[in-house]
């Protein structure tokens, strides 16, 4: 499954998260041949969580994410 940095201070209002910070960029520019609307991908801010998210598309890729699915990398972080 494609990785793609996230930063989740950059949501939007419906709680999408704008990946067009640098990492994010960097990431999408791997895969932007195979990125479709509605493709399931992870999403991670490095050193800290992972989750899944669907792709979504309005003038630069966003991600919808699936806080089910949250790994914390140090269970420290966990919020308790």
């Amino acid at each position: 499954m494609i990785r793609i940095y996230a930063d989740f201070n950059s949501c939007d209002e419906q709680g999408r998260v704008w990946l067009n910070t640098v990492g994010s960029l960097a990431d999408i520019k791997k895969y932007e041949d195979s990125l479709k609307e509605g493709m399931k991908a992870i999403f991670y801010m490095t050193d800290e969580f992972e989750v899944s998210e669907v792709l979504a598309y309005e003038q630069t890729w966003l991600g919808i994410p699936d806080f089910g699915t949250i790994h914390y990398y140090n269970s420290e972080d966990k919020p308790k």
